[in-house]
């Protein structure tokens, strides 16, 4: 050791506790204050809309570990138009990183959500987001996007949809880029939760879309399936759909098949809104079978249950007409429509046409019954071409259009203007 003398001993000790006391403690104090200051949380609002594709506003947020961080009143809002699309409690992000299917280390964002609340609307525009980071137009599409939320409540009006054990994300794959949610429904006591998933295959030119959902036992509504198969909303408001969907779609329309129960299907919303052309009431729809391919039915299997309800005159003689149902010779004949107390039947559909079998109690080949008898019974020959199914959708001396507006998805399901022009 050499001597020093007393004053550079002196300033060595000053340099060191400003150097290892006075510094790190103004650092640490500077830090923690400036994480309180409004920018920051700006700051943290502009990172993740960057990463989400949307507007997010937070009221308080506090860093709990190292890349974790828990947001507190969290609102995500429409970029384009204002409006909000959706909003927790309570918001943990956690960004790490994860491995891919292929293999690779990628970065990542986790969020877990509390009390999660959108609107129908809300959705459906949660919806075009989520396309447009499939198609990669936004967020930035290498990040593994993970998200959990313990409720989910979907308002729509006065009435409202809750999923619990909600959990999602949105990852690349060796052909594209996926998105998948998973959920449970509150007072099923199920062994497995409801499953969706979107996939974007970038391999083939134009890029495709398929999209997949497995409810299993559960029913959802079918107002969720309208934002990706917009067609499904021609079911009615109330409508429930329980069983499996595999679908993906090309330049010529969708191709895949189903099978499963529509419960709850208006059909009031399938047919004119002329009285006299309709049926009124609401059925429950099974489907046995069903394959299509670029948007035409290949084979179709099911049954339609319904009642009570009415048959419109129009609709009634359609039926007769083209379809060969037999009436009964009891038949009313006045008033724009027929009441009925039950109407089921069978039905199947492939290339060799269309069948159709009573299903109505215990009489024999009843179409629909009222009064304890039947008062329309199944055809006699079978099966019969699919161009007497487009004469009877097609109400006589009218515009070769089968249905109204919202069920102008069976336009492009049968060959309708074609079949027309050969009558």
């Amino acid at each position: 050791m050499f001597p020093l003398h007393d004053r550079t001993r002196r300033q060595i000790c000053m340099a060191a506790f400003l150097g290892l006391c006075v510094m790190p403690t103004l650092v640490v104090t500077g830090w923690s204050i400036a994480r309180h200051l409004p920018w920051h949380k700006q700051a943290e609002e502009q990172r993740l809309s960057q990463e989400l594709g949307l507007d997010v506003l937070i009221e308080a947020m506090k860093q709990t570990l190292p890349g974790v961080v828990r947001y507190t009143g969290v609102k995500l809002t429409d970029p384009e138009t204002g409006q909000e699309l959706f909003r927790c409690t309570e918001l943990v992000a956690t960004w790490t990183s994860m491995t891919d299917s292929s293999g690779q280390t990628r970065p990542a964002i986790v969020l877990a959500a509390k009390q999660a609340e959108s609107a129908i609307r809300g959705w459906e525009r949660l919806h075009e987001v989520l396309r447009r980071r499939l198609e990669c137009h936004g967020g930035r599409p290498e990040i593994e996007f993970r998200a959990t939320a313990d409720q989910w409540t979907l308002h729509n009006g006065d009435e409202s949809q809750v999923f619990q054990a909600v959990e999602g994300g949105v990852g690349l794959m060796p052909n594209g880029i996926q998105a998948q949610m998973a959920f449970r429904l509150p007072g099923i006591n199920s062994s497995r939760p409801v499953r969706m998933r979107i996939v974007r295959n970038r391999q083939v030119s134009p890029p495709t879309n398929s999209f997949d959902i497995d409810t299993g036992p559960d029913s959802v509504p079918c107002r969720l399936l309208a934002t990706c198969l917009k067609e499904v909303g021609a079911l009615g408001p109330n409508s429930r759909f329980s069983g499996y969907i595999s679908t993906f779609n090309t330049p010529d329309g969708w191709s895949g098949e189903l099978s499963g129960q529509i419960f709850g299907v208006d059909l009031g919303r399938l047919t004119r809104e002329n009285a006299a052309a309709t049926i009124m009431g609401t059925a429950d729809i099974t489907l046995q079978k069903v394959k299509f391919q670029r948007g035409r039915i290949d084979e179709l299997a099911g049954r339609i249950v319904c009642g009570p309800g009415t048959l419109g005159r129009n609709m009634l003689a359609a039926l007769v007409t083209h379809l060969r149902i037999t009436p009964s010779p009891q038949l009313p004949v006045t008033g724009e429509s027929l009441a009925f107390d039950r109407l089921g039947l069978d039905f199947w559909i492939d290339n060799r046409g269309i069948s159709i079998a009573g299903h109505c109690a215990d009489l024999p080949g009843a179409v629909a019954v009222a009064g304890g008898r039947a008062i329309l019974t199944q055809p006699t020959a079978q099966p019969q071409p699919i161009a007497i199914l487009i004469q009877a959708l097609i109400p006589g001396n009218e515009a070769p259009v089968p249905v109204a507006w919202q069920t102008g998805w069976l336009a492009r399901l049968f060959p309708i203007p074609d079949a027309a022009k050969t009558n």
